[in-house]
């Protein structure tokens, strides 16, 4: 039987097409590294860089009635600007690029010229890629809903000339819908203080009806989250309930838009105007805190997130059936600012499963036969609203995926 030859397998070698005979060829591989010394210490420490780029030299030769001809070819080729294409007879096509001057020798008597060729492989030119953040662009779009929120109110809110009542029943509105966030008709709000300023406040608000931009900002600020981000500790895991408590709270049916006055008097109407300018206000303006709450919110649980984004989506889409232009486009703004950021956040957060105990036994058992962790109880008591971690019922539980 016959042996192929280790020639046999060999590649013809070539640069940027021209070919040529290899006599010798050698490869410098290896890692970047730097050795880091320090004063009055014995021991250095070495950084690795990463890879360093292969370094290889060819020796090659052309032979020939026509060799003058070939190595004039071969050397027009080496002086190209640019990586060029090495076809290597052991490595393959490989993109290469010269990093020092090729040497030519060129032989009468044999007919021959001999060429060493010291070459680098190449890399890729690439730039920092630019991209935007997402939960930073949510709490601009947030920003820009309040501001649009404030602006409505102020075109529309309007005690001026009207008799008494009208700036009665103002205030009156404005006490309601302030006693609201703190009556504890929505969980999940008090961490954000609306008992402790509420008073402050409302004071303030009742002494700025002369001037509705003030008193629009006056009320934003009474509802804003604004600095909860910097103060508030052990919040990571707490920003995901509060906004749908915010969601919740924008969605009371004291806030909606009230009935028209049933006598239609100029009064009346600036009254239903306040009413309904005041409300909207609210509304807006605590959507306006559950998007920037969401921002912050992790992106732990891939079915949590999801379903806080669609539940704030759905809250942004109802207020902006009857909002103005300028609200209107502040809504879709903050919901597709919503949505981009809470989906690009999930997308490799662990998902939600369901597991099923064969029988009553301790959370540890159950974290070690699912996660091979027995830390991870915990999570399991806490997301299960399990009464005692020594007793497990043998119930469907929800556990993540990973």
């Amino acid at each position: 039987m016959a042996t192929s030859k280790l020639s046999d397998k060999l590649r013809p070698a070539s640069f940027r097409g021209v070919p040529f005979h290899v006599e010798d060829a050698g490869i410098g591989v290896g890692r970047r590294a730097e050795v880091h010394s320090y004063p009055q210490r014995d021991k250095h420490w070495v950084e690795d860089l990463g890879r360093a780029p292969r370094e290889l030299t060819i020796e090659g030769f052309l032979v020939g009635p026509d060799y003058v001809e070939q190595a004039n070819r071969l050397l027009a080729a080496l002086e190209e600007a640019g990586p060029g294409t090495l076809v290597h007879p052991w490595f393959g096509t490989l993109t290469v690029s010269l990093t020092e001057l090729a040497r030519a020798n060129f032989n009468t008597q044999l007919g021959q010229a001999r060429i060493s060729m010291p070459f680098v492989e190449s890399g890729d030119l690439e730039f920092p890629s630019v991209t935007g953040s997402t939960p930073a662009q949510s709490r601009l779009v947030a920003a820009g809903l309040e501001d649009a929120a404030v602006a409505d109110f102020a075109d529309t809110f309007d005690v001026a000339g009207y008799p008494d009542f009208v700036a009665t029943t103002a205030d009156a509105d404005i006490a309601r819908a302030f006693s609201l966030t703190s009556s504890g008709s929505v969980s999940g709000l008090d961490m954000l203080g609306f008992s402790g300023k509420q008073a402050g406040s409302l004071a303030l608000a009742r002494s700025q009806f002369g001037s509705p931009l003030s008193l629009g900002q006056t009320i934003a600020g009474y509802l804003s989250a604004a600095g909860l981000s910097s103060s508030w500790t052990g919040a990571a895991l707490r920003w995901a309930p509060l906004a749908l408590a915010l969601v919740r709270l924008a969605g009371l049916g004291s806030l909606a838009t009230p009935a028209s006055p049933a006598v239609y008097t100029p009064s009346r109407q600036q009254v239903w105007r306040n009413a309904s300018a005041t409300n909207t206000l609210v509304r807006q303006v605590v959507l306006a805190q559950a998007v920037g709450a969401a921002s912050l919110a992790p992106a732990a649980v891939y079915d949590e997130t999801v379903g806080l984004r669609n539940s704030l989506s759905a809250a942004l889409d109802a207020e902006a059936l009857n909002a103005s232009d300028r609200s209107y486009t502040a809504l879709m703004d903050a919901r597709a600012a919503v949505w981009r950021d809470l989906t690009e956040r999930s997308r490799d957060s662990a998902r939600l499963t369901t597991i099923t105990p064969s029988t009553t036994e301790p959370a540890l058992v159950v974290a070690y036969d699912f996660y091979e962790d027995a830390a991870r109880e915990g999570d399991i008591v806490a997301r299960n609203g399990i009464r005692h971690p020594g007793f497990v019922p043998p119930t469907p539980l929800k556990v993540l995926t990973r």
